[in-house]
């Protein structure tokens, strides 16, 4: 988390990755047991239009959900300011948990 620049209700998460720390930046609902994020941004410095996708979204929310215990994440994008599309609002995206091969039955 990253508490300077968090104001209720928006929350900012950091997460590494190979080629620099992306920042998540959204407002946070709970649906059940499924994590909604609503008006959601994503930036970081190495960041390239298309760089992050929906496959890469995939990882964070699979380490999330196992992380945080949730069973699902839906994703309400923001209107884009930068990046492919700008001006643009990404549907809504819904990743749920998925069985690890190594998890026990």
């Amino acid at each position: 988390m990253d508490d300077e620049a968090t104001s209720d209700p928006v929350v900012t998460a950091v997460v590494g990755t190979p080629d620099g720390p992306l920042r998540f930046m959204a407002e946070p609902r709970m649906d059940g047991n499924a994590l909604v994020l609503i008006g959601l941004h994503t930036f970081g410095d190495l960041l390239r239009p298309n760089s992050v996708g929906v496959a890469n979204l995939r990882i964070v929310a699979d380490m999330v959900m196992e992380r945080m215990g949730f069973d699902g994440i839906v994703v309400e994008g923001a209107v884009r300011t930068t990046g492919a599309n700008p001006g643009h609002r990404k549907g809504r995206v819904r990743f749920a948990r998925r069985l690890r091969p190594d998890a026990p039955p």
